[in-house]
């Protein structure tokens, strides 16, 4: 009996093995590996130009006593080409309600707002505005915020931020507000970013009423806040 070729066998054999992982690939019973995120591609901060980014916070991130481009979001904004929409909210927190006739909400509000929007990047600061809530009170808020965020936006980078006080030594609280920002952003899979204090011992950088900054304020929190992205990586 004549033997076929190896080659010949080799050849059959490969075809075989194809033909077998063609109809494992199409066998329904074999369910497709998921992706691991729908997000797009993270770059560094300071080279996302364009990117879309909401801003949840208050009245100091919104630029109050001063006009819009000289709050600290939109100088990065500006100065990093990204497509910005502050809606920080006089007054508000995660729990404070905003005191101003178009913004009498807390931090939920804002978030149905920014749905719309589609943000890649939903920016989230947490508030001295939340001073002198129950602690329990805060931390609940606060997960609440967050996962809405998450939720309604789950192809957004969420970044979050924690609280600024003025040129003195803040109260104990507020490193409370902070913490339960930074465990609820963690909690998403999102970054926190600590910036520190960037107003504290400079008094001539307050305005009269020593809650809201200058404009000469606003550039020392945008300098601290590029300089705590740079230090942590921060990517979207």
């Amino acid at each position: 009996m004549r033997t076929r070729p190896r080659s010949l066998l080799a050849a059959l054999l490969v075809t075989a093995t194809v033909l077998a992982l063609v109809a494992c690939s199409e066998d329904p019973s074999v369910a497709p590996t998921p992706s691991a995120t729908h997000r797009a591609p993270s770059r560094p901060w300071d080279q996302a130009k364009h990117a879309r980014i909401v801003v949840i916070g208050d009245s100091i991130s919104g630029g109050h006593g001063l006009t819009t481009a000289q709050a600290w979001p939109a100088l990065l904004a500006d100065e990093h080409h990204w497509a910005l929409t502050n809606l920080s909210c006089d007054g508000a927190g995660v729990a404070a309600l905003g005191d101003t006739d178009d913004c009498a909400s807390a931090y939920g509000t804002l978030v149905e707002r920014a749905v719309d929007l589609r943000p890649r990047v939903v920016f989230v600061q947490a508030s001295s505005n939340d001073l002198g809530m129950d602690d329990a009170g805060i931390r609940s808020a606060t997960n609440q915020v967050v996962a809405d965020v998450h939720r309604q936006l789950p192809d957004a980078h969420l970044v979050g931020l924690s609280a600024i006080w003025n040129q003195d030594a803040p109260p104990a609280q507020l490193a409370v507000i902070s913490k339960a920002l930074r465990k609820a952003i963690h909690r998403e899979g999102g970054q926190y970013v600590d910036i520190g204090e960037p107003l504290r011992g400079h008094p001539a950088w307050m305005q009269s009423d020593d809650v809201h900054p200058t404009a000469v304020g606003q550039q020392a929190i945008a300098a601290d806040v590029a300089k705590a992205f740079a230090a942590d990586h921060v990517r979207f």
